[in-house]
């Protein structure tokens, strides 16, 4: 069925409407003048009104994008084909208890590495997180950011389109919209635009915390899900520029003149831009502009107000990691295969060649040996990678935050038939918390999703969800192993809350940051 709301400056919206919840679907935040431009924020709607009752068109990118997540999560939902445009794709999903008024708001940015995503895919549906929210006595509103612009419309930059007029971070740049957007409009969906909580996970999640680099307060409230920029920094120019020539070549225009190259770009069919080679770093950049400099643990450390403005607007963060977040990283090791180990071992030769017994320590804590299988290579590289790109970050903002911070550790094991089954693998996090494979856990899965998301609709309420890194220095909740649903854990031994300290000592030798780079480096060799 259908409910019609009478916004005061939209006019009247009809959403979709069931058990007391409604949705907003496809509602547009901004307007693009071309595949490239910058975002307008969308401020006359004439009072005529809209139909929300149908999801819009997603963002370009490879159209088996969803097919793939449901690989990695080992568990599928229905879904329907999904419509793609360059110009008409930013939109938001609102979904709301009915009659709602002055709630907190909950807006979420989807992950798939700066690539692909969308939160029309029906593993994004926030229905039963609202209802649950309600029939808890926690009730928000949720945004959805279904779509921002992803791979080349929204993170291919370089000195020539910069020259042609056309600014990096696309994708970040619908993002600020967005959220300038629910600042606007959202009071007429009964939301409180000072009671907003922004939510990323895994690409969201580090662009979450780049939004922090403003000095413009655009939320008052983070839920960090796996995923930050001191594991997965911004490239600087040249790498952009580097990356803009590789996609060139993918998309054969290298042999046209620039103007005719800038033309195809932002003109051209969008079908090529979805077939773009998964290798091309399209991320975010140093653009002195949306981004103004590159993370770095110091600068977090210092809870430095020169790189993180918004550590000093944004009041509360809740951040965690799963225990085995660098299974999504699985995809990237087939192409060191056969002989992963060597070429792991080589690698760490030259990027940490300033520290010979670095790559011994390493390659022994870890059980990394030259000459082993593939398969178990590949397992032992990427606990590597959980630890290096997101537990010690996320510990590390974590523990340098000057205001109130929570920390999780997420360790259900994903229950689904495939190579993840056991695994607290990357995602599983957000499936429990918006329950839409619920009829799919098993009963331990069950009372941990349950937990988990009362905390974060507490936490998203203003309330406190377990105490704070502040109250109590050495303490995170932990979600599942060791324990069956959650316990708060006070330990200074990572191992109690199911992770590593290896990481660390091995930082003590060379740097987190180092570390780091050297796994970056490993993934960017052929």
């Amino acid at each position: 069925m259908t409910e019609t709301l009478r916004h005061p400056s939209i006019g009247p919206i009809v959403g979709k409407a069931a058990d007391g919840i409604v949705q907003f679907l496809g509602v547009k935040y901004a307007s693009l003048t071309d595949r490239l431009a910058e975002p307008r924020l969308l401020s006359n709607y004439n009072g005529q009104g809209l139909d929300a009752t149908e999801i819009g068109p997603q963002a370009v990118s490879p159209s088996n994008g969803c097919d793939i997540e449901f690989g990695l999560i080992q568990q599928r939902l229905p879904r329907s084909t999904f419509k793609v445009s360059g110009l008409h794709c930013l939109h938001v999903n609102i979904t709301m208890p009915s009659g709602s008024k002055n709630l907190p708001v909950l807006v979420f940015i989807h992950g798939g590495g700066f690539a692909v995503g969308s939160n029309a895919w029906p593993q994004y549906n926030f229905t039963r997180l609202v209802k649950l929210s309600v029939e808890l006595g926690e009730p928000i509103v949720a945004v959805a950011v279904k779509c921002y612009r992803l791979g080349i419309p929204g993170f291919l930059t370089s000195t020539e389109l910069t020259a042609a007029g056309y600014k990096a971070n696309n994708g970040l740049r619908d993002q600020r919209v967005a959220l300038e957007w629910v600042k606007h409009y959202i009071r007429g969906f009964g939301g409180a635009e000072d009671k907003i909580t922004l939510m990323g996970q895994s690409a969201g999640a580090v662009a979450s915390i780049l939004h922090l680099q403003s000095r413009e307060s655009l939320f008052q409230q983070l839920v960090v899900m796996s995923g930050t920029p001191l594991g997965l920094p911004p490239l600087s120019l040249p790498i952009a520029d580097a990356a803009y020539s590789l996609s060139l070549k993918a998309l054969n225009l290298h042999g046209l003149s620039m103007e005719d190259r800038v033309k195809e770009i932002v003109q051209g069919q969008v079908s090529n831009l979805c077939g773009i080679i998964p290798d091309i770093p399209l991320l975010p950049v140093i653009d002195n502009d949306v981004i103004s400099q590159r993370p770095t643990y110091e600068g977090i450390a210092q809870a430095s107000e020169a790189e993180f403005p918004g550590m000093r607007w944004c009041r509360r963060i809740l951040i965690g990691d799963c225990q085995f977040d660098g299974s999504i990283f699985s995809a990237a090791m087939e192409k060191h295969k056969p002989g992963i180990a060597n070429a792991f071992h080589l690698s760490l030769l030259q990027s940490l060649s300033f520290s010979l017994a670095t790559v011994e320590h390493l390659q022994e804590a870890y059980d990394i040996i030259p000459g082993m299988p593939d398969d178990t290579a590949i397992r032992n590289i990427l606990k590597f990678a959980s630890d290096i790109r997101f537990y010690a970050p996320t510990r590390a903002i974590a523990d340098s935050w000057p205001g109130t911070a929570y920390l999780y550790h997420f360790n259900e094991p994903n229950p689904w038939e495939g190579y993840w089954k056991g695994e607290a693998s990357h995602n599983i996090d957000v499936v429990h918390l918006l329950r839409n494979f619920e009829e799919y856990f098993p009963p331990a899965q069950r009372r941990c999703a349950q937990k988990f998301t009362e905390h974060v609709l507490a936490f998203v309420n203003g309330k406190e969800p377990f105490p704070d890194r502040q109250l109590i220095k050495n303490g995170a909740m932990v979600y599942g192993s060791p324990a069956e649903t959650a316990t708060f854990v006070e330990s200074r031994s990572a191992a109690d809350f199911g992770r590593r300290q290896v990481v660390f000592d091995l930082a003590e030798e060379v740097g987190l940051e180092a570390l780091n780079r050297s796994f970056s480096e490993f993934l960017s060799r052929a």
